[in-house]
């Protein structure tokens, strides 16, 4: 889908990623190669679409001085060929320059925004641009428009998708699941066909198989490669089973069936059980003889090891095979074994394939209003109370960090320096249940991360009456004091459970550091945040003086 400007839901605003207020954007850039390790050492690092699993990218190289990093949580975009696969960032990672690190801010959810790319992602697919590879920039990136609702609908939106999107996803797991259990049966009763380990006799290919070919009318690809229906369809050397239809039925196979397909330069094996046109060239099409059982010989071919020769043909490494010949009551046990599984495995395919219907309509209709729109109507009041406390919850974050610091000290009153705050909230941020949502933009800076909104929040505090800043010009330092414990209490009642707990946890852990510690372990730990550092750089002088 292309975003576009249409009408909007009352409450609703359109936003560009480029906004500071919707979005901060961390633009890949590849340290150098004498950095990168296969010892884990350091941050893993990740160029690009090769390097994504499923669910997380899967590390192929560490990288030990990293340039651009993205967090955990963190949506990490692919911007060179192909452009648009979205993913989540499962834990902290060196980003090379065919990615791209998106974070929501302080009013826009990063898992609301990786469902709105996930939802543009076929249009974002096409949006590279280049001659020698395609990739997107980040002005291109930027100007993409976003329908933001009030964060407490963003927050319903999240939760609706994830649960779609872990049912399809379980679905999809179950399916691979499922897939491993014919490969360990047929090696556990047979063995590994390269190796015939349990000493079978073995037979030559024209045993077992013969090469009917000739046999089977063929469709060029141009006929059929943008078909997604039609009367007959095509079994082609392809990954998809299916690779197009066409309606002409002169062309079908008219032998018996099943028979196996194989592709001559994909090295893959197809058991087509079903009325096919055979697609393209570079194909051969085989059925089974001399009493064996097709299932059998079929997996059989699947676990055999080919010779990889790229995009030469593969067929007379086929025909050179030696096949084994266990008795034909163990194959046709076997042969059961994949019938029964073959049903279970269509239901199971079903399933999946109706959870992914079920996650795109919801994701079509999440943008729009429509899915929340009767939800939004009942609750229109709570909304605009929560959307409230939602434009409060940075600066409460901040009190409950000055309060309990106080608490600590044992003291009525503790002053803290602002540059002890500001290191307290970013690891906070990071470390925290806050991650799922970025209520300061981070920087490096002179002392380490460094958010000057947080200089706004503070200010709001004091005109709450809740705390005092002071600004000392002879030292350059600026103190902050609670300066109404119980009016300070009174007000962090609203403040979520989960944020008053991690607000304890980040004062216990290092509440107790001072100022140089407190440096140190951000450096140590979030090294990126660290390359403006006066105290690096004095450190680096020092040493080398």
């Amino acid at each position: 889908m292309k975003p576009d400007h249409g009408q909007l839901p009352s409450g609703w605003r359109w936003g560009k990623v480029g906004d500071r207020k919707v979005a901060t954007i961390v633009m890949g850039q590849s340290p150098p190669s004498v950095t990168y390790n296969k010892e884990g050492c350091g941050l893993p690092f990740y160029q690009g679409k090769a390097d994504f699993g499923d669910v997380s990218p899967k590390p192929r190289v560490w990288c030990s001085a990293p340039k651009q990093t993205a967090e955990s949580g963190d949506i990490l975009l692919s911007v060179r060929a192909p452009v648009g696969p979205t993913n989540l960032a499962s834990h902290r990672c060196c980003i090379g320059r065919g990615l791209v690190a998106i974070s929501g801010t302080r009013s826009v959810l990063t898992l609301y925004l990786y469902f709105w790319f996930k939802h543009v992602e076929p249009w974002l697919s096409e949006q590279g641009e280049g001659s020698t590879f395609r990739a997107i920039g980040k002005a291109r990136l930027e100007n993409i428009v976003v329908p933001l609702p009030p964060l407490p609908v963003q927050e319903r939106i999240v939760h609706i998708l994830t649960k779609a999107d872990e049912i399809r996803r379980k679905r999809k797991e179950a399916l691979e699941l499922s897939d491993k259990i014919l490969p360990a049966l047929f090696l556990e009763m047979f063995g590994d066909p390269s190796t015939n380990p349990k000493g079978w006799l073995t037979i030559q290919f024209e045993d077992c198989l013969l090469d009917i070919t000739r046999e089977c009318n063929k469709a060029q690809q141009h006929e059929y490669k943008n078909n997604t229906s039609g009367s007959c369809p095509i079994i082609d050397q392809g990954e998809r089973l299916i690779g197009g239809y066409v309606d002409d039925t002169t062309l079908l196979y008219q032998g018996a069936l099943p028979v196996i397909i194989f592709g001559d330069h994909t090295r893959r094996f197809k058991f087509v059980d079903f009325p096919f046109v055979l697609g393209a060239d570079g194909t051969k099409v085989l059925r089974v003889i001399g009493g064996y059982e097709p299932e059998y010989i079929y997996w059989h071919l699947r676990l055999a090891q080919l010779p990889d020769r790229g995009y030469e043909r593969h067929f007379k490494f086929v025909r050179e095979l030696r096949f084994m010949s266990p008795h034909p009551t163990a194959q046709k046990y076997f042969a059961h074994v994949v019938q029964q599984y073959a049903e279970q495995r269509m239901l199971l395919s079903g399933a999946m394939e109706d959870a992914e219907a079920t996650f795109q309509s919801l994701l079509s209709r999440a943008f729009t209003g429509e899915l929340t729109a009767e939800w939004e109507a009942e609750n229109a009041e709570w909304i605009a109370v929560q959307q409230a406390l939602q434009e409060r919850l940075s600066r409460l974050l901040l009190l409950a960090l000055l309060v309990e610091k106080t608490r600590r000290s044992g003291r009525a009153s503790a002053e803290v320096l602002v540059t002890a705050l500001m290191k307290y909230t970013f690891l906070l941020q990071m470390e925290g249940s806050a991650s799922r949502r970025r209520f300061f933009h981070f920087v490096p800076y002179h002392y380490g991360p460094f958010a000057k909104e947080l200089y706004a929040d503070l200010e709001a505090l004091q005109q709450e009456g809740l705390v005092r800043v002071d600004h000392d010009t002879e030292e350059d330092k600026t103190r902050i004091t609670v300066i109404d414990p119980a009016k300070a209490q009174e007000a962090l009642a609203v403040l979520p459970e989960e944020l008053q707990q991690d607000a304890a946890q980040i004062i216990e852990t290092y509440g107790d550091l001072d100022h140089n510690a407190l440096l140190e372990v951000v450096y140590e730990q979030y090294p990126a945040y660290a390359r403006k550092s006066r105290l690096k750089q004095n450190k680096i002088k020092s040493t080398r003086g």
